[in-house]
């Protein structure tokens, strides 16, 4: 007897220590993946799998993301399938929502969670009273085979009677919407929303122009019937309206931002499968609109908009030494990696090199602003001037560049009596103007993907510019949690959500064709 109840305690120990190693195993997951190390190498005790196919066809999709975000938000892991569809992913046990994202599909995000639970052991008693420990295992695996839409194929070019109609603007209308026909196989409609060939077509007009809510219901009413799109708003606040006051949740927030059109279910997050931007100008006028619009046939004629050389206008440097300078450029460093120093670029009265960076800007595909800001302004931290409105006219935009002041505040908002930036840029022939319209600040997984996700660079290939965004946008609250909507709604676009960058692009000579640069400057 003594042998068996010495025999029984030692396979009991010897069960204790399995047990503790593994929790020991979910520990050290934790830890690491809490630390930022790498932490492949551990085996989680559960894991999900299955494949992603077109909904259309059927077919395998390569290269789309598949993320697992914990229930609380506080952890998320990805697969990248395989060239068969597939994925696995081994993970912690608990409840997850999952993110499938690819460039050339629409984000399948699910509407509620799926659980997994580790092995755990379970006594038994069997003949002759002995018992024994078995493993169970049933739960700690599940399938989710996934099915995404491709990408939509319409684009709306709204506006309401309110803007001015010339042959200009009728004739960048005709020829974006047979270039982009003809060279993207994409189907782009002109919509007055109060006019009587809105009702004809779609059963249902706008009877009240000042409302944004009332254009966001036709809107979805259309897109009901069209499906998801690109929707692309001609003019400005005095044409179509930029919401201002949105009640997420019960409470009121001020958050000017042209996100909140296609939040058809008023959620705080933007739907999936759409990507908005707006062509903006002053008050009914069409001008901008109808360059900004002949712009992006432009880039669709030449396959896309060009993101090398690139110039990151800043006053502090992100890369450490010895390839950059540290977290500050020293004083008398002109430049510092991948950035321009300010001063002496700026165009404060100290910068003595405004005819420099006029060039620079001049000969960039892409142009990154940080710094303070407002819809007339960039400014360094200390508020020395970099770059005023009127310099808009010192830089030659004619190569149509991606410019990108979505770290400053406020450079997104529009006037409805005078120019901006977003005007501005778009009148003079940037592709795009990304921009944040207040100082709530910039999400930092929308910095760390944006740039990646043009340039191809993701495993999920190269992303539209509207894609990017909204997608982006979406992904970071589905992520992250309502802590974040603030952050995201406010970021909004200048331009064609439809363009996307070459596919090849060669270095330029003294110029680094890639980089990443955040901050948090507002």
């Amino acid at each position: 007897m003594k042998i068996l109840l010495s025999f029984l305690f030692l396979i009991l120990s010897i069960t204790g220590v399995l047990a503790a190693s593994a929790e020991d195993t979910k520990d050290q997951a934790t830890a690491l993946a809490d630390s930022g190390m790498d932490y492949r190498v551990v085996t989680y005790p559960c894991y999900f799998e299955g494949t992603v196919r077109d909904a259309g066809t059927g077919a395998a999709i390569k290269g789309a993301c598949v993320t697992f975000v914990k229930e609380d938000k506080s952890k998320s892991w990805t697969a990248t399938t395989s060239d068969s569809g597939r994925y696995r992913r081994e993970l912690p046990e608990g409840r997850y929502t999952y993110i499938v994202t690819h460039s050339n599909y629409i984000m399948q995000s699910s509407s509620s969670p799926v659980e997994v639970k580790a092995p755990y052991t379970k006594r038994v008693r069997g003949a002759g009273g002995i018992v024994r420990e078995i493993t169970i295992t049933s739960e700690r695996s599940k399938v989710v085979d996934i099915n995404m839409k491709a990408r939509p194929t319409t684009v709306l070019l709204v506006t309401t009677s309110l803007l001015r109609r010339t042959a200009e603007l009728d004739e960048a209308v005709s020829r974006y919407t047979e270039v982009v026909s003809r060279k993207d196989g994409l189907s782009a409609r002109f919509i007055v929303l109060d006019s009587e060939d809105c009702r004809a077509a779609y059963g249902a007009w706008l009877s009240d122009p000042s409302s944004w809510e009332e254009i966001r219901g036709l809107l979805r009413s259309i897109t009901d019937q069209t499906g998801p799109c690109y929707i692309i708003l001609l003019g400005g606040p005095a044409v179509l309206p930029v919401p201002q006051m949105v009640t997420i949740g019960g409470s009121p927030w001020y958050l000017p931002a042209d996100g909140w059109y296609i939040d058809f279910d008023e959620n705080g997050v933007v739907d999936e499968g759409f990507a908005i931007s707006r062509m903006a100008d002053v008050a009914s006028d069409s001008s901008a609109v109808a360059a900004a619009l002949q712009s992006a046939s432009d880039l669709h004629e030449a396959g896309g908009f060009g993101m090398i050389p690139e110039m990151l206008l800043s006053t502090r440097c992100w890369s450490a030494p010895p390839a950059g300078l540290g977290d500050a450029c020293r004083d008398d460093a002109p430049t510092c990696w991948q950035c321009y120093a300010t001063p002496p670029y700026g165009v404060c009265d100290e910068c003595d090199r405004q005819a420099e960076m006029f060039d620079l800007m001049s000969r960039s595909d892409y142009i990154f602003i940080m710094g303070h800001g407002s819809p007339v302004t960039f400014a360094t931290n200390d508020h020395i001037p970099i770059f005023n409105l009127v310099n808009v006219a010192d830089v030659d935009l004619s190569g149509h560049p991606i410019i990108s002041g979505w770290v400053s505040c406020n450079t997104g908002q529009l006037y409805s009596d005078r120019p901006s930036f977003a005007t501005e840029f778009l009148r003079s022939g940037a592709a795009a103007f990304l921009a944040r319209t207040t100082d709530q600040g910039t999400p930092a997984y929308f910095a760390e993907k944006f740039e990646p996700y043009l340039k191809g660079e993701s495993p999920s290939g190269r992303y539209r510019l509207g894609d990017a965004l909204n997608e982006l946008m979406r992904e970071v609250v589905l992520r992250k949690g309502d802590s974040e909507r603030r952050i995201t709604m406010q970021l909004c676009m200048y331009g064609d959500p439809t363009l996307k960058r070459v596919q090849l692009e060669l270095p330029a000579t003294g110029m680094m064709a890639t980089a990443t640069p955040f901050s948090r400057v507002s």
